[in-house]
């Protein structure tokens, strides 16, 4: 799943399946599937966000250990 900032109401329906989402405006990210996300910005209504990284272990320390 994908995430991205909704700045308009948005309504899509799925090209590949029988489903449809209706999102509204957030200033929080919402987390939706890439087909709605690419759609919203294509619409140019969403932003997407991009994912953090996951803290790693420094070199040398095994993870959970102190």
């Amino acid at each position: 799943m994908a995430k991205a900032v909704f700045h308009q109401d948005f309504n899509y329906s799925s090209r590949k399946r029988n489903v449809g989402w209706g999102i509204k405006a957030s200033e929080e990210p919402q987390t939706l599937p890439e087909e709605v996300i690419a759609a919203g910005v294509a619409a140019g209504v969403a932003t997407r966000v991009s994912p953090r990284k996951a803290k790693t272990a420094k070199k040398g320390q095994e993870a959970g250990v102190n």
